[in-house]
């Protein structure tokens, strides 16, 4: 049964690339891994998801994995349809999913940290090209592994522009919370 203080939670609308509105209680599993990206445009945002997307097979199977970010549904559907991630890309204009975990902007220090910068060259060496920055385009990008009921279990919380952990360690985190 839902608390009441998580059913807030369980109502948060999200929206698919292609306009579809379902509430985030709809995703939940334990462990759920939402990776937040500072929007859809970011290339080392793209860069992760699409790695941990190609990298779902090696989660437990009972976890599930989705990426939300604030905007923008054409980005979304660039990244699905043309580098073919397959996992859930959500948006949450409100960025309620974020406000969750505590996760909010980056500093101007944070976005000009020169790690940043290279894990930006790096997306960029890996095919993905700049696109439109939105209105999200100071979020810190981060990640948080919920379980079934919303409580966090582990968030990682981005200090610089594609700051997010190694692939391992996220599928460790994701089953030892």
């Amino acid at each position: 049964m839902t608390s009441p203080e998580h059913q807030n939670v369980f109502e948060i609308v999200v929206r698919d690339p292609d306009g579809t509105s379902a509430a985030l209680g709809d995703y939940a599993a334990d462990p759920l891994v939402v990776i937040l990206v500072r929007y859809f445009g970011c290339l080392p945002c793209q860069n992760y998801v699409r790695d941990v997307d190609r990298s779902l097979d090696r989660f437990a199977s009972d976890t599930r994995v989705i990426a939300v970010g604030g905007s923008t549904d054409r980005q979304a559907r660039w990244l699905r349809d043309t580098k073919g991630v397959g996992m859930p890309l959500l948006l949450d204009p409100d960025q309620r999913v974020r406000a969750l975990v505590g996760l909010g902007d980056l500093t101007a220090r944070q976005l000009s940290k020169a790690g940043g910068w290279a894990n930006y060259a790096r997306a960029i060496g890996s095919g993905f090209r700049p696109q439109v920055p939105t209105e999200h385009a100071r979020s810190a990008p981060g990640i948080a592994v919920f379980d079934r009921n919303f409580d966090a279990l582990w968030v990682h919380r981005g200090q610089m522009m594609g700051d997010y952990p190694p692939i391992d360690e996220l599928i460790e985190r994701s089953t030892s919370g």
